[in-house]
């Protein structure tokens, strides 16, 4: 609204209003009278103001009575109600413009908004404010109100303590909630524009109007940690209320509100809120709220020759006077007081300096030719008053391009005691200054909302003593009974005592929520003066963010049971294997024995015996071993499981391939396959994994790797909370590299052909009758157990893969098995035909009388002695045939050999 149409505004309030005015009363006096225009929230008004009025008369009072300030001049103050609005403080000030007397100077309003309306109309006609209560930093702009002075702080003082604050504690994400009145809008622009200078990040600046739900919410999701609240004091209980079922009050979070609310605002009767007393308690406990000094130094004398404690005493004696009985305490009266003093002092100043001034007219004026058109005069009143410098009663007393600056008080809201009262473990002692019976002292702690105290506690008396309040003997408790028990604090023993005997007493009750001193700052020597301690839950500084869980990272291993059991499980595959290896170092040249090729076995026990360790390595981690250790761990089991493989198959296909080869080549001709030979075969097998092997680790070497597992979240200790302190990461080390894949994709092929090539010779040697040669059914059962169970191992390792102790038992238990089973199936039959045949199972032909069985000429004979029979066989139905047809003879000219008739059972060929 612009300024003419306020002023017209007013103007046509005065037209329809009557105006309230009140003149003080005064005793007839010879000296000139000043006139001042007062502007207070008299009863009524939405703000009761009405206690700073006898506090600035009291300042009238003491300066009237001064001979060194204005000695011929005697102030007085036109009271007129302003309220705490725009509207009847425009109505005031206009009906004071338009009276007599004129009014030098003006004080007040209280309030904001009427004091942007007075200050900023006043100046048009010279007229100076001083004001006392408005905080609104708007006020400060010397273009809107040029001639604004405050004796109370602006709120962007408070800004540059909160920011101080913020420093002191290293807070460098902060948040902002703040009613819609330009008073706190003002305020939160000036405090964003400090944060920027000073680098403090602001993530949210949130402004609401009468529901502050939705903003609360979004200083939660913010993670707002610290907030700094700008309201009044019915929506800050609305606010304190949201942030309370949003979790976003109590440990790890600090409030920053204003300091003028009425003691216990949070408590009061208040339906436009949900929250119980007991929530709202819990909601505020702990916030920091930042004031002016309310009083001086009691140890400083003001400019009136008294210290605080005397301020207090004539203010709360003046109350009682019959013209202000009507009237409220205000704990904000000195600043009222203060602000008498400012414009009286600048008025004294102003006395001296015309006596010998000249305006521009050429003429000499004295303090009452003042009027509003009085450009020079309102310019020298106005330039007198910013160097003013004073202690008053709230303490020192100077301005700052019109704003006070002052020593600023820090409070937290914390249970404590009433002044008087001795505070210690959450309840306040008072030790009364008489002995009294035992029930007078009891009714005496009852008058003082209290009890008497029982005094347990070592700590608690030694504090007690400290303090030096107990005497030898105190009361014990409320007892009734006749003989009453009372406690020699000395030597902390229960003495009786007559209920009738006067002895002192301790009274006790339970500490409550107060707003407590912490800390005075000098705004401006930035001077911050601890007076006592910040209390924080747990006894730490609220951090400005949610810290960034703690990662635990916990290594998933298997337990030292499962490692062992393994260990053990592999342990009794590998006895039963140096256990055949045993029998077949033994029996070496038994008959049966030497005909499967015992060397060539030995080659596929060793091979099982490297699987079986490989298992073994399979379970060791880093938890067991050093990382170096566990790497050199990573090489040594692909060798392992590589040559095992390769020796146990390579060995056991080899032999077969030997059978193949005799029975397949169609020759005459003795063949002869020594084990030299199928140890070569053996070794070429062995060197395409070595060569495998070795550009592997030479090109792409086996290294640690860390896999980690799906988190685990750790909520905080915080009841009702769901805010995450600690994540627990599992993870394990395993062995890997950059190509894995290719490589193990090479060894898988290779093996897999290898196992093929087996299958493909054990199907061509099944006929082969000679159980002791044809290893042929067990290969077939070898491969089989191979290749089922490893498709089974490898689909379910796909799934179990993030559980290394699961996989552990799983692969190692289907590897330890798949071996066994080989070895079992490949020497059991060996072990049986050994102990049941000692000398050799019989065979039907024999490559030669008296001497050794050569392994490979009794194949061949075998295979001769097949195919005689099998010519015998067609011989025969050939001789059928012809007996049948009568032909006999004529076969018998063609054969030219003796054949007798078939129909005698009893004949036999002698040659064919």
């Amino acid at each position: 609204m612009s300024l003419p149409l306020q002023v017209s505004l007013a103007f046509l309030c005065i037209i329809y209003a009557s105006s309230d005015v009140n003149t003080t009363s005064t005793t007839m006096s010879t000296k000139t009278p000043l006139y001042l225009g007062g502007y207070f929230p008299m009863p009524g008004s939405s703000y009761d103001g009405s206690g700073f009025v006898p506090a600035t008369q009291m300042a009238l009072d003491h300066i009237n009575e001064r001979d060194d300030i204005l000695p011929e001049y005697e102030l007085k103050m036109i009271v007129n109600n302003s309220g705490c609005a725009p509207g009847p403080a425009m109505r005031a000030l206009f009906d004071q413009l338009i009276r007599k007397p004129i009014k030098i100077m003006t004080i007040g309003p209280c309030c904001s908004e009427p004091s942007k309306a007075v200050s900023g109309v006043g100046y048009h006609w010279n007229l100076i404010t001083m004001n006392y209560g408005a905080v609104s930093p708007t006020l400060s702009n010397r273009n809107l109100y040029p001639y604004f002075y405050r004796t109370y702080m602006s709120a962007a003082e408070f800004n540059l303590v909160q920011v101080r604050l913020m420093r002191e504690y290293g807070w460098q994400r902060v948040a902002s909630i703040h009613e819609l009145w330009e008073v706190f809008s003002s305020t939160v622009d000036n405090l964003l524009t400090l944060l920027k200078e000073d680098n403090i990040t602001i993530i949210g600046a949130e402004s609401f109007q009468e529901n502050p739900s939705n903003q609360v919410k979004v200083l939660k999701i913010k993670d707002a940690k610290i907030v700094v609240l700008n309201t009044y004091e019915g929506m800050a209980r609305r606010v304190f209320c949201e942030a309370y079922k949003a979790g976003l009050t109590g440990k790890g979070y600090v409030w920053m509100i204003i300091a003028w609310y009425t003691e216990g605002w949070w408590a009061k009767q208040d339906d436009s809120i949900n929250c119980t007393p007991a929530e709202m308690t819990e909601a505020v406990r702990g916030y920091l709220c930042i004031d002016s000094t309310l009083l001086g130094d009691p140890k400083d004398n003001t400019i009136a020759n008294i210290n605080s404690d005397d301020f207090l005493a004539f203010y709360e004696e003046r109350l009682q006077w019959p013209e202000y009985r009507d009237f409220t305490n205000n704990v904000y009266a000195p600043f009222g007081y203060d602000a008498a003093w400012a414009v009286a002092l600048t008025l004294n100043k102003s006395a001296e300096i015309l006596k010998t001034k000249r305006f521009a007219d050429n003429t000499i004026r004295r303090l009452e030719d003042f009027n509003y058109d009085d450009v020079e005069m309102g310019r020298m009143f106005f330039d007198l008053l910013a160097e003013t410098d004073f202690i008053g009663a709230t303490g020192p007393v100077s301005f700052r391009t019109g704003d006070r600056v002052g020593i600023t008080q820090i409070f937290q809201l914390q249970d404590n005691c009433r002044p008087g009262w001795q505070y210690f473990d959450g309840a306040c002692y008072v030790t009364p200054s008489l002995a009294l019976e035992h029930q007078m002292a009891a009714n005496y702690c009852q008058s003082l909302d209290a009890y008497v105290s029982p005094l347990q506690g070592e700590e608690l008396l030694e504090h007690l003593l400290n303090e030096d309040i107990l005497g030898p003997l105190f009361w014990f408790g409320d007892d009734d009974s006749v003989t009453c028990q009372s406690m020699d604090v000395m030597s902390q023993t229960m003495v009786e005592k007559n209920c009738f005997e006067e002895i002192n007493f301790v009274c006790e009750k339970q500490a409550e929520l107060l707003q407590h001193l912490v800390a005075l700052y000098d705004v401006k020597n930035d001077i911050m003066d601890w007076k006592d301690s910040v209390i924080w839950p747990d006894g730490e500084v609220p951090l400005d963010h949610t810290p960034p869980p703690v990662i635990v990272h916990v290594m998933k291993y298997s337990s030292p049971i499962t490692f062992y059991s393994m260990c053990a499980l592999s342990g009794v595959g590998l006895i039963l294997a140096l256990a055949f290896l045993g029998f077949n170092i033994k029996f070496k040249d038994q008959r049966t024995i030497k005909m499967s090729s015992p060397y060539l076995n030995n080659l596929i026990i060793l091979g099982g015996i490297l699987i079986y360790f490989w298992v073994v390595t399979f379970g060791l981690d880093t938890h067991l071993l050093s990382k170096e250790a566990f790497k050199v761990i990573c090489h040594i089991r692909n060798w392992l499981l590589c040559l095992g493989f390769v020796l146990a198959f390579g060995a056991m296909f080899s032999k077969t391939w030997r059978v193949y080869r005799v029975v397949t080549l169609k020759t005459p001709q003795r063949i002869v396959i020594s084990d030299r030979q199928l140890f070569a075969m053996v070794a070429i097998l062995v060197a395409v994994d070595v060569v495998i092997l070795t550009v592997w680790e030479i090109v792409d070497p086996m290294k640690v790797a860390t896999y980690d597992l799906q988190p685990e979240i750790a909520l905080s200790d915080l009841e009702d909370s769901s805010e995450v302190r600690e994540i627990i990461q599992p993870y394990f080390n395993y062995c890997s590299c950059n190509n894995m894949l290719y490589f193990f994709s090479a060894l898988c092929v290779y093996k897999g052909l290898l196992l093929i090539f087996g299958t493909f010779l054990a199907w061509e040697t099944r006929k082969v009758a000679i159980p002791a040669l044809n290893d042929s059914k067990y290969i077939g059962m070898s491969v089989y157990n191979v290749v089922i169970l490893s498709s089974i191992g490898a689909a379910v390792s796909l799934i179990i893969y993030d559980d290394p102790p699961l996989l552990f038992i799983f692969t190692g238990t289907l590897v330890i098995f798949c071996t066994t089973v080989t070895l079992i199936v490949i020497f059991v039959p060996k072990v049986i035909s050994v102990y049941k045949y000692p000398e050799g199972k019989p065979v039907t032909t024999m490559a030669s009388q008296g001497g050794s069985i050569d392994p490979k000429q009794t194949l061949h004979d075998a295979e001769e002695k097949r195919r005689l029979r099998e010519k015998m066989v067609k011989l025969e139905e050939a001789i059928r045939k012809a007996v049948n047809s009568g032909s006999l003879e004529c076969l018998k000219e063609s054969m030219g050999a003796t054949v007798i008739d078939p129909e005698n059972t009893n004949s036999t060929t002698d040659r064919v």
